[in-house]
């Protein structure tokens, strides 16, 4: 149910018109406890009792929450749904049954595998996520008795809280921190809302969250069941918030090379950093896991699921026919890792540091993550020594007004954009928070557009210079003979004699260009000109070589505006 396993059973007690038997499990709020309740002619249904906790059920804001959790699961009715039956209260205990599934939840399944080194066949991982797709699509599109869209967002999708059956059959499970409109007490802002390792991005800021908020948590448990590697883990909550805020994904295929492209498209859609960039619904997420299954010929049943899961577990009776305690408690590191596979950036965590002088509110939880691993000593020492110095010297920073456009991410020595995002409106914190880094899932995009820019360059360089080397052809050819002519031995132009008895005007100024005169018509000069016929030196001039229409390359042409 998504809380906490223990080993210890509690006293045979009756609650209403249920027989406790077993203490399953203890949470936050609550306790999960096994019952049964009887009828005349020897019938008997055992259910699962949860009931609040002695010092929550004295605060009436928690008692609210409670039953606000009774009556939305109530509303929920589908086959991909853990059922709620019942709804009570004894001695101001108050209390909720519901269904009981006789199986094992994903987290257990994904421990027992990493344990074995082994992969889930991709069968069976699409038959889990589309079943918990389903009914958690069935749980968004809910309407109220005016037929009203009730809102209802599950803020706690986690291995932990999907089950399979021994039957094969998938349910989810506990929505007691589901969003949804008509809740009469709303949760405080700020407060972490669902395990952080799956929680959306913009959860961790605080923002307003709707059903994509859900896909994403879905695709986070669709790469780990794919990978049986943890995604999110840090060492400690705030690090583990800003590994999803501004973590890189990477493709799932690097962990799992037998993965088909496109369950990996999938994947990564499912975990697109801005909610627009998911799936707009976990309906849209089921159907294209279908269509890949159909595409791929995956034989996706319960039946054969149900199979893998008794392979993996073998057959276990109903904990009401033994008298063995409940199993220790199964760790959500199912894979022992140090850590997650995606990382959060150091230059984030280093423009997230903020003064712990500050007294302002700060409802995003990555905020109050980051100041209560500071209080706790879990910080890095930098950041612990850095926010006692600007807490000593009560360093006043200048809040930044909130802009249009996203702000870019802090050197360390700059304002903290936690404080800031805190400090804004919650429409405004996702955009500042978000998008401060690059969008995720496009390195090999950038790395393509690189490459295509430093082709067309070279190909533009080779162009440029091949007709250069084309029209020095000719004056490389005849440099040798002009050099091979002797400069004393230059040719001299004479000019015709003019006839007896005229004459002779001045002569006019020889030309100064290296162009020769041409030979005079008259006999007497003809004998001469043969023979001082001067040799044509190559022009240098490239435009009597070049063709006319030929223009300068310029480079900005492949920059267009």
């Amino acid at each position: 149910m998504g809380t906490k396993d223990v080993q210890a059973s509690a006293p045979t007690t009756v609650l209403g018109r249920y027989q406790i038997l077993k203490h399953l499990a203890q949470g936050g709020m609550a306790d999960v406890l096994l019952a049964r309740t009887r009828g005349i002619e020897g019938f008997e249904r055992h259910v699962v009792i949860k009931r609040i906790r002695a010092e929550q059920a004295r605060d009436e804001r928690y008692v609210t929450m409670f039953l606000d959790e009774a009556r939305l699961a109530a509303t929920l009715h589908h086959h991909n749904v853990v059922q709620v039956n019942d709804i009570g209260e004894q001695d101001g205990e108050y209390f909720f049954a519901m269904e009981y599934v006789h199986g094992e939840d994903v987290r257990a399944l994904l421990m027992r595998l990493s344990s074995r080194g082994e992969q889930v066949p991709l069968e069976h991982v699409i038959t889990i996520i589309t079943a918990a797709a389903a009914g958690l699509h069935h749980a968004h599109e809910q309407r109220g008795p005016d037929r009203t869209p009730l809102g209802i967002v599950h803020r706690d999708v986690s291995p932990a809280n999907i089950l399979i059956g021994y039957d094969g059959g998938v349910k989810v499970a506990d929505f007691g921190i589901a969003k949804a409109a008509h809740r009469t007490v709303e949760t405080r802002s700020g407060t972490l809302k669902g395990k952080v390792a799956y929680m959306s991005p913009e959860q961790c800021v605080g923002e307003a969250v709707d059903r994509r908020s859900d896909v994403f948590s879905l695709g986070i448990v669709l790469y780990e069941l794919a990978t049986v590697r943890r995604l999110f883990k840090g060492d400690n909550d705030f690090l583990t918030m800003t590994s999803i805020v501004l973590g890189h994904i990477p493709a799932p295929s690097k962990f799992r090379p037998d993965l088909p492209p496109e369950l990996e498209d999938i994947i990564l859609k499912a975990l697109g950093n801005k909610p627009g960039e998911r799936y707009a619904s976990a309906d849209e997420m089921r159907l294209a896991l279908e269509q890949l299954a159909a595409k791929l010929g995956l034989r996706t049943s319960s039946t054969t699921l149900a199979d893998y899961v008794k392979q993996q577990f073998g057959e276990r009776p109903e904990p009401w026919l033994v008298e063995e305690e409940p199993d220790c408690e199964v760790s959500i590191d199912f894979d022992g890792s140090a850590s997650g596979i995606v990382q959060a950036p150091l230059d984030a965590v280093l423009g997230m540091v903020v003064s712990e002088a500050s007294s302002e509110a700060t409802p995003a939880p990555i905020a109050r993550a980051r100041r209560r691993a500071i209080t706790a000593g879990q910080a890095p020492e930098w950041i612990t020594a850095r926010a006692a110095t600007e807490a000593a010297t009560e360093i006043e920073r200048p809040q930044r007004p909130m802009a249009a456009e996203p702000l870019p991410m802090p050197e360390p020595p700059a304002a903290d954009p936690i404080d800031e995002v805190a400090a804004l409106e919650p429409s405004a914190a996702i955009d500042l928070a978000i998008p401060a880094v690059a969008p995720r899932h496009r390195p090999r995009r950038v790395i393509a557009a690189i490459a295509a820019v430093a082709v067309a360059l070279i190909a533009a360089s080779i162009l440029l210079v091949a007709p250069r080397d084309a029209d020095r052809a000719p004056e490389a050819a005849a440099q040798p003979a002009l050099r091979s002519q002797p400069r004393s031995a230059a040719p001299r132009v004479t000019p015709p004699a003019a006839p007896a008895g005229t004459t002779s005007a001045p002569p006019a100024p020889q030309p100064t260009t290296t162009v020769p005169v041409a030979p005079a018509t008259s006999p007497s000069a003809s004998t001469s000109s043969a023979t001082t016929t001067p040799i044509k030196k190559p022009s240098r001039l490239k435009s009597s070589t070049r063709p006319a229409s030929r223009k300068r390359w310029d480079p900005r042409a492949l920059f267009p505006e």
